[in-house]
């Protein structure tokens, strides 16, 4: 059984300081006489009505998993619920439902969302070297070319991070058959 809420138990205790006939405060918030007197009693010995933590034992697995999943999500983040249990029996030995699982990614504030796809051949620093080469450059002789196009390239798109934050991955781009439109931008035109 629950316990009754924090407002709950204030506004017994408010109705009990008010003066009002106990037998009218039972009726009103549907307690029982017992509850009413515990509450003054727990208010006179600690000063607040908070409810006391549930007992319970504590977990079994749930320590060493807080303390090893972190790295483990971080090297695997587009990994299955499934493939995360399997990985970490592979690597500590110790069977984990996937329901303890979800459990603990979730006490670490790690979400699964899709995931943010970039290019695997992307390269910044040349980017940057380009813009830098770029400047000296004359207008009127420059043809931008784009590409875009269409690949069924099979990969996962969903993965888990911290709330708050993206989740990457990289895929191949020239993998599986493509379906491919080129256009060029210059000072004449489009081409």
């Amino acid at each position: 059984m629950r316990a009754y809420s924090q407002d709950l138990r204030q506004r017994i205790l408010h109705a009990v300081d008010q003066g009002r006939p106990r037998a009218e405060i039972i009726k009103t918030f549907g307690v029982s006489r017992s509850t009413v007197k515990r509450y003054l009693k727990l208010r006179r010995e600690t000063g607040d009505v908070k409810p006391k933590s549930i007992p319970g034992r504590p977990s079994k697995k749930g320590a060493a998993l807080q303390a090893g999943l972190l790295s483990q999500l971080e090297a695997r983040p587009d990994a299955t619920l499934v493939e995360h249990c399997r990985l970490w029996e592979a690597t500590h030995g110790i069977q984990i439902s996937s329901a303890t699982m979800s459990r603990a990614i979730h006490h670490l504030n790690w979400t699964r969302k899709k995931k943010t796809l970039r290019a695997s051949e992307q390269n910044e620093a040349d980017r940057a070297a380009w813009r830098e080469q770029a400047q000296t450059l004359d207008a009127g002789k420059l043809v931008f070319l784009d590409e875009c196009g269409s690949n069924i390239a099979l990969t996962r798109v969903y993965g888990r991070s911290p709330k708050g934050k993206r989740v990457y991955g990289s895929v191949p781009r020239n993998r599986r058959a493509n379906i491919t439109l080129l256009a060029s931008l210059s000072l004449q035109g489009m081409g």
